[in-house]
């Protein structure tokens, strides 16, 4: 009898194509490493998809708040997220022309998501589950009690089998092009998001703060992550971008018009970017998909919200996908009770972002905000402890 192979192993196209998996997760960013490290944990043959090498860059603000550190907590990933070296953040300074705005945070750690996705995902192989990087996942049809997803590399191709598949592959299209299961919405006066890591001293932007600007044509974030580098997050206006030619001199403009200094680094740093943001995914659950993170939807985050969506859905779908697997038919009812549990976890917390994103394209709305955050200053700690809060969730049969 041969000896089984062990995802620490090598293993082949065939040895994958020959295995019949409980789940198929595609996208190894916090929320799909987040949700095949559970699944393995509960005793699923799980398989990870990626499109990318890992360690990789990621555009994000880099900060898990207070929320996201919870649900670490809850998982049992405390010591490995203390671990990664991150740094603890503890205020938000938010300057609009002459106008700064000091909000303290309930706790959070900085950190890159290089180093915090490349660790969950060793994270999640030790727990037994498959690691595919550099490989592009799609999914295909419903067979009979199984959906199956191609895996694409270099001109070759190869299909396997999953009793469900959880697509955390963020604001890229869920199915083939030609499928309608299902709809994006993307807002058309969505942003865009572009970042950096840059090695700045430390005299402009100090350890500990999350430092943000707002001007014509967007906001940027800026936070120290481990080893003191610079991380900057931003989301721009798409004629912005075109008017200003390139993501560095965007974020000069930006950071100029909100009286902040200028990184010495900025106009060499490396870029990256996203497609438009503000977008909208339905449903969230359909025939053994589920959709978790920002394949779900995503509105412009500003303090870590992002992330702690994505590990919020990862750490609720679970016992969802529990059911799916341990049934031979597919339950529409499976699908709706996470449809349902996903807008109780996440509308109102985008829905707050949403509106907190619309007021900083108005100057004179913001102005006022920020007037009255200065003179009540419960205004703007009430809106970040309720980014921040814990949500009353139901217990599962």
């Amino acid at each position: 009898m041969e000896k089984a192979l062990t995802p620490l192993e090598p293993f082949t196209a065939s040895d994958i194509q020959q295995k019949l998996w409980d789940v198929l997760v595609i996208g190894a960013g916090v929320a799909g490493s987040v949700a095949a490290l559970q699944a393995a944990r509960l005793g699923m043959q799980v398989l990870l998809i990626d499109k990318r090498r890992f360690p990789r860059r990621k555009v994000c603000g880099a900060c898990l708040n207070n929320l996201a550190l919870d649900v670490f907590r809850q998982l049992g990933l405390t010591k490995l997220v203390q671990g990664l070296g991150g740094t603890d953040i503890n205020d938000f300074s938010f300057h609009v022309g002459r106008q700064v705005l000091h909000v303290p945070l309930p706790g959070g750690i900085a950190v890159s998501r290089e180093t915090l996705d490349d660790a969950l995902v060793k994270e999640a192989i030790s727990a037994g589950v498959w690691f595919l990087p550099e490989k592009l996942a799609k999914l295909g049809p419903l067979v009979g009690d199984c959906r199956e997803v191609t895996i694409q590399q270099e001109g070759t191709e190869i299909s396997v089998r999953g009793r469900c598949v959880i697509v955390a592959s963020g604001l890229e299209s869920v199915g083939p092009a030609e499928s309608n299961e299902w709809k994006t919405e993307v807002v058309a006066s969505s942003r865009v998001g572009v970042g950096c890591l840059l090695n700045e001293p430390e005299d402009q932007f100090a350890t500990g703060t999350i430092w943000m600007g707002a001007g014509a044509g967007g906001y940027a974030g800026l936070v120290r992550v481990e080893e003191g580098r610079l991380n900057i997050a931003a989301a721009l206006d798409r004629d912005f971008l075109r008017q200003q030619g390139s993501p560095a001199t965007a974020i000069r403009a930006i950071l100029e018009q909100s009286k902040m200094p200028v990184p010495a680094s900025l106009m060499a740093a490396e870029w990256q970017g996203t497609l438009q943001l503000t977008r909208t995914t339905r449903p969230v659950a359909s025939d053994r998909v589920f959709l978790i993170g920002d394949a779900a939807g995503y509105v412009e985050p500003f303090t870590g919200e992002g992330m702690a969506w994505g590990l919020l859905t990862a750490q609720q779908v679970m016992p969802w996908i529990q059911q799916a697997v341990a049934r031979a038919d597919w339950s529409p009812q499976v699908g709706k009770g996470w449809e349902q549990e996903y807008q109780t976890l996440i509308a109102h917390r985008q829905n707050l972002c949403q509106r907190f994103a619309w007021f900083l394209r108005s100057p004179t709305l913001l102005s006022m905000s920020l007037f009255v955050a200065t003179v009540w200053p419960g205004f703007a700690k009430l809106l970040v402890n309720r980014l921040n809060a814990a949500p009353n969730l139901t217990p599962h049969e």
